[in-house]
């Protein structure tokens, strides 16, 4: 796609400095017309014949380039699309539609392609993923293994799957946060995890090393949360919260999201990383834990 901007860039830039001849304005309406859909032939005959208006199709064939075998051929193609209409006679005639009336066809029939692809996809899905599951991995010499880290963008993408990751949760959520200021994003899923019996710890920064803006963020948040969860969730506060993140059940299946402070590192250009192997799980919930035993307290608010 670079290429073609560039090419297009390039082919402005010379028409202005020769005065814009006919020629290479219709080699970059040719361009143009590859980009939105058109083969080769099909590009450069109806770019012509922009050119040349009704025509018959031997001399479009030399004005276009397009092998007189192969015309007949790429204009009943374009016929069929809506793109070009047909005067019966002998010879033929052949004339474009209105640019307008070429670029609304051309967006129907991407729209048209990308229906029956998707249709063709959602009816073979169910087949494929039965007969895949009867397949897959069974060739296989050794287990496979768990991926240490996959890494996402913060923001919409990393509280998607801490959604997904509340949603899951059978026995515990540990959450290490600042000042929790999405709270309002996750809480349904909270209070839905709350419901099914799952314990909720929530470590929070201490006002100590909050500024006042966000001190009092944080107090509204911690107040907005024993209101609306009540005594289902515990919430500490540290001087030392050095990860964010969340981890889920760690003996059993467990997973976990985490990232780092990155001050003056705007969000969409920090990353989280999620993971699934039982070693690191373990290893962040046993941080946690002595966090949460040795360095807590009750939240100091103001």
């Amino acid at each position: 796609m670079e290429l073609c901007r560039l090419r297009h860039s390039l082919i402005r830039s010379e028409s202005i400095l020769d005065g814009e001849p006919m020629e290479r304005q219709i080699t970059q309406v040719k361009f143009l017309l590859v980009d939105m859909g058109l083969n080769e032939y099909q590009a450069s005959a109806l770019s012509h014949l922009l050119f040349l208006g009704e025509t018959k199709a031997t001399t479009l064939s030399k004005a276009s380039g397009v092998p007189n075998a192969r015309i007949y051929g790429v204009l009943d193609e374009l016929s069929k699309m809506g793109l070009v209409t047909v005067r019966p006679g002998r010879p033929a005639l052949y004339s474009p539609m209105t640019p307008a009336d070429i670029s609304s066809a051309l967006i129907a029939d991407a729209r048209d392609k990308m229906r029956k692809r998707l249709s063709l996809i959602e009816r073979n899905i169910g087949d494929f993923t039965e007969l895949a599951k009867e397949i897959y991995l069974k060739a296989r010499k050794v287990d496979a293994r768990v991926p240490l880290l996959r890494i996402v963008s913060v923001g919409d993408v990393s509280l998607e799957e801490t959604r997904k990751l509340y949603q899951v949760a059978g026995e515990i959520i540990m959450v290490m946060t600042r000042a929790m200021e999405y709270y309002s994003a996750v809480s349904q899923e909270l209070k839905e995890a709350a419901g099914r019996g799952v314990s909720v710890r929530v470590l929070m920064m201490s006002g100590k090393n909050l500024g006042d803006d966000d001190r009092r963020t944080r107090d509204g948040i911690i107040k907005k949360i024993k209101e609306e969860l009540g005594n289902s969730v515990e919430v500490r506060v540290s001087d030392e919260v050095i990860l964010r993140g969340c981890v889920i059940d760690p003996e059993a299946g467990g997973r976990a999201l985490f990232l780092v402070e990155e001050v003056g590192v705007p969000f969409f250009l920090r990353e989280a990383a999620i993971t699934s192997h039982p070693g690191v799980v373990k290893g962040l919930a046993s941080m946690f834990e002595l966090n949460w035993m040795f360095n807590a307290a009750e939240p100091d608010l103001a």
